[in-house]
């Protein structure tokens, strides 16, 4: 099983580093943008709001959380509704901070989107390959005591594991990027033409894209392959919508 996540891992990488290198030879993405959105990101969804997490969910030392276990429906509401205001409000911060420095220019939501899904792929794709590539090492280790030391739970969810599921994971990180950079034009496009409905539009769709991976985690979809075709098909409409909006012309 290493072998398929270090694949995994590799070809995540490669994707990234392809993507950037093309928008800034075709767009002329500016880097500085692309940082900042990566940074934008990390606050956002890894501090901000896991401090807000920490406050409203009391999670306990096992990981487990009473609201996910209690009102499992609740839990669901709560999570869409935080991801979609954090990181869609670092982007409205951002695209009107930048707006007061200088003309606001169509690559910057490339360069923007490419930077805080990039960083989210880095920190969430391969941190939790790495993660699975420790375990599996613990679970092939010669030192039987290194295994017990695992969660129960944890010990039978990867030794469940598939190689498919390994790089279902990886697909599911680029339609992660994918949705990201459309959701950063929706915001930006929002603050260049100052028609709020957009930004309104991104809170919804942000929610829309979280349901899925939601619901999957409080155990109402228990199939990987339904959570990720729904993703696939939400993607897919989702780019064509978006092209249909704001560059039909092109």
């Amino acid at each position: 099983m290493k072998i398929h996540v270090i694949i995994t891992m590799i070809a995540l990488f490669v994707f990234l580093i392809a993507a950037i290198w093309y928008a800034k030879k075709k767009y002329k993405i500016n880097l500085s943008v692309l940082g900042l959105g990566a940074v934008a990101f990390f606050v956002s969804s890894q501090v901000l709001e896991k401090i807000v997490h920490l406050l409203v969910l009391h999670p306990q030392k096992d990981g487990s959380i009473s609201l996910m276990q209690e009102h499992p429906f609740l839990y669901v509401l709560y999570g869409i509704a935080m991801a979609a205001i954090f990181e869609e409000t670092a982007r409205l911060v951002f695209f009107n901070w930048l707006e007061k420095k200088r003309t606001l220019e169509d690559s910057d939501a490339l360069a923007y989107g490419l930077g805080h899904g990039g960083l989210e792929l880095l920190y969430l794709g391969i941190g939790s390959l790495i993660s699975l590539l420790i375990l599996f090492s613990m679970l092939e280790s010669s030192n039987p005591d290194l295994a017990n030391l695992l969660p129960k739970n944890t010990l039978e969810t990867v030794q469940s594991l598939s190689a498919w599921q390994v790089y279902l994971l990886g697909v599911e990180r680029v339609l992660a990027l994918i949705m990201q950079i459309g959701l950063t034009i929706w915001v930006y496009q929002a603050v260049r033409q100052k028609n709020w409905i957009y930004l309104v539009a991104a809170y919804g769709l942000h929610a829309l894209f979280d349901l899925a991976p939601s619901l999957s985690q409080v155990g109402w979809i228990s199939n990987p392959l339904l959570v990720e075709g729904l993703l696939a098909v939400e993607v897919v409409l989702f780019v064509y919508f978006t092209k249909s909006v704001f560059y039909k012309k092109r």
